[in-house]
Order: structure tokens, then C-alpha cells, then sequence
């Protein structure tokens, strides 16, 4: 019969890290990071579209826009 390793086992691994969304700052919608390849740059997309631009019509509805 062997012991468990000190420092071994899932209760051991590193707790999972909250996720904190990105918001895009000129319409409010939640971005994410989409890794680059060899020879390609990191982007920030909009999560419902895939694209970095926004949308023309989530310009002019950004949330808390009170005007």
C-alpha cells in the first residue's frame, strides 16, 4: 500500500480562475481574445459577431447611454 503524494491529487490543483469578461469600450458588448497562429496577431472579436469592428446599430444603443 503506497501513501497519496503531499501535494498530489484535484484537491490540489490550482483553483479555477474566475473569468472576468472584456467589454468593448465604444458599445458595452463582451469581446474575447482569439489567439494568433506563427505569423499572426492577437485579436480582440465580439463574442456575438467574431468581428473586432462593431456593429453600427450597437454604437448607436450602447448600454447606460442615457442621451
Amino acid at each position: 500500500m503506497t501513501a497519496p503524494d503531499a501535494g498530489g491529487g484535484p484537491a490540489a490543483e490550482e483553483p479555477r480562475r474566475t473569468r472576468i469578461p472584456l467589454i468593448c469600450p465604444r458599445c458595452g458588448h463582451e469581446q474575447q481574445v482569439v489567439p494568433g497562429g506563427p505569423g499572426r496577431a492577437v485579436r480582440v472579436v465580439h463574442v456575438g459577431t467574431g468581428r473586432e469592428a462593431c456593429e453600427p446599430g450597437d454604437l448607436a444603443t450602447a448600454p447606460g447611454d442615457v442621451t
